[in-house]
């Protein structure tokens, strides 16, 4: 033993993780990220289904048309176009299943305002005529510009 006290050797501190455990900032802002993906994975979720929902609508329409350039069956067209008219109002506006002429033209623009709807009146007149004097090709295009119009999900239901 030297003189100025018994030889000691240096103390060693484990290693200590810098990271772990995580700060309370850090577990916050954990949780924040979860929230928000659980948040984005819903709306996309929804938006998803809500498109599908609007190409589901609008396959009747295309089928239509395909049936139309197969067998050039005028009425046909007129009246399937005429029904996904009638079901995407009914969506939007309950009250228009039942209207006709000039109230239904009027909800018909009610329910998309920007848009042309007098080809959309002239298909419920077409289906009842013996020969239907429609533009098949600019008919189908103005029934789903105002289909993907009507059911923007930004727009609200018409007040019941």
């Amino acid at each position: 033993m030297p003189g100025n006290g018994p030889e000691l050797r240096d103390i060693h501190v484990p290693h200590v993780s810098m990271w772990w455990p995580l700060a309370p900032g850090w577990w916050l802002l954990l949780a924040l990220l979860l929230v928000a993906a659980i948040a984005l994975t819903f709306f996309l979720r929804r938006r998803a289904a809500w498109r599908r929902f609007v190409d589901a609508s609008l396959a009747d329409l295309r089928a239509a048309t395909a049936r139309y350039a197969d067998d050039g069956d005028t009425l046909a067209f007129a009246a399937t176009a005429s029904q996904l008219v009638r079901r995407v109002a009914r969506f939007r506006d309950p009250h228009s299943a039942t209207l006709s002429g000039a109230a239904w033209h009027q909800a018909l623009a009610a329910i998309a305002p920007d848009r042309d709807v007098s080809r959309l009146t002239a298909l419920d007149e077409a289906k009842y005529r013996p020969v239907a004097d429609i533009d098949v090709r600019e008919t189908a295009a103005a029934v789903e510009a105002w289909v993907r119009k009507a059911l923007d999900r930004r727009r609200p239901h018409v007040a019941a």
